[in-house]
């Protein structure tokens, strides 16, 4: 059948249309082409940013971790440097304390502050073994070398993160270490301090124990024990101080059994009586005595007699030398008188400035003056052998105690 349309007709009858030739078929659109390969692109693209992003994160991330690493390993150094440094001056202190408590017995130095001194001093020596314990421990500062792949470099960061960590806790245990090594030593210096300072009443009472050693022999004792009372810390000065306070106590109590040997024998116990009565006196100046069977050639049968001689230099000391007739009439007031016109020439040392202390005369005039200012009446006092002073020379030696 034909259907006649505008002018075309159209073969509409049951014969099939020719089929048509794959050349004849549409291709794939231009555009579809382009998408596709864009879409490749950018997916290479975002992967390379995501791996590049990776790797520089990685990289940065160990960088950090390398710079926090070295940062805590610094401070940890400087940590221990400052405990090795608080440690070893705490442990020299403590060394030279023990040295120091060696020599420090209960004659020299009050009894309860040597046992502090003792117990500070242990105590430090643990905080400094603490401190060497720990210093003992090494630190772990190897920097590890920086791998390829990412994955590599952050395992290696956060390694390194830890051993940063562990650094840290090494400084603040260095630290707290520190700190208690010092408040150690300072204890212990404190307790030192104390034990020196009670040297000024035990070395009085040793001397009182002592009061038959040579005068030069007491000053130096006494020079010793200022010495060490007056120490600040623990240093070297410290050690040499108490060293020369111990060596002084001993020759302090050698001299005491010399001079008492050389005073052995009947009369030793009024003899020590007398010189008791001298010192008591004598306003302070440091008194050796010798005694004699015969002074100036007097004794005995021969009647009393004594001589003084004197010293200005350390506060004042002097020698007086008795005869023993002294002894054997003391305490008459003859012997009295006479000992006291000796203590009269010895504290010229203290009050020399009073009179013409260069003039022999002057001398002997001062002297019983002294006495008699002293209360001393018999003719023991110096009138007999020298006349009676003037009233201007006793009311000077009534100023001189």
């Amino acid at each position: 059948m034909v259907v006649e349309s505008s002018g075309e007709s159209v073969d509409m009858g049951g014969a099939p249309s020719p089929a048509a030739s794959p050349e004849s078929l549409p291709g794939p659109p231009r555009r579809r082409r382009w998408v596709l390969a864009s879409c490749l692109t950018i997916a290479v693209l975002v992967v390379a940013a995501i791996v590049a992003f990776t790797l520089v994160s990685a990289n940065r991330a160990f960088d950090g971790a390398a710079a926090d690493l070295s940062a805590a390993d610094e401070s940890a150094a400087d940590a221990d440097a400052s405990l090795r440094a608080a440690a070893d001056e705490t442990t020299d202190a403590a060394e030279r304390a023990g040295q120091i408590l060696a020599l420090a017995t209960d004659d020299l130095v009050d009894a309860g502050t040597r046992t502090s001194f003792a117990e500070a001093t242990t105590a430090a020596l643990a905080a400094t073994a603490e401190a060497d314990a720990l210093l003992g421990e090494p630190l772990e500062t190897e920097p590890l070398g920086k791998q390829l792949l990412p994955w590599d470099l952050l395992a290696e960061a956060d390694a390194m993160r830890e051993d940063a960590s562990a650094l840290e806790e090494r400084k603040a245990d260095a630290d707290a270490t520190r700190r208690s090594v010092a408040e150690s030593e300072q204890t212990m210096t404190t307790a030192a301090e104390a034990m020196f300072a009670s040297a000024g009443p035990a070395a009085a009472a040793l001397e009182a124990m002592n009061v038959s050693a040579v005068s030069l022999v007491v000053l130096d004792f006494r020079d010793a024990s200022e010495a060490v009372a007056g120490q600040q810390g623990l240093g070297s000065g410290a050690l040499t101080a108490f060293t020369a306070y111990a060596a002084a106590g001993g020759n302090l109590k050698q001299s005491q059994q010399s001079e008492l040997a050389e005073k052995a024998g009947p009369l030793l116990t009024t003899r020590l009586e007398i010189e008791e009565y001298a010192r008591s006196i004598a306003g302070g100046v440091v008194l050796d005595f010798d005694w004699a069977p015969l002074v100036n050639g007097l004794g005995g049968d021969r009647g009393l007699s004594g001589m003084a001689t004197w010293n200005t230099a350390r506060g004042g000391f002097s020698t007086i030398t008795l005869s023993d007739s002294i002894a054997e009439t003391w305490p008459s007031p003859d012997s009295r008188a006479i000992v006291t016109h000796e203590v009269g020439h010895s504290i010229t040392s203290k009050c020399s400035a009073l009179f013409d202390s260069t003039s022999g005369p002057a001398n002997e005039e001062w002297a019983t003056a002294w006495a008699i200012s002293m209360g001393q009446t018999a003719e023991g006092n110096g009138v007999q052998a020298y006349g009676y002073p003037s009233q201007s020379m006793i009311d000077a030696a009534s100023g001189c105690r």
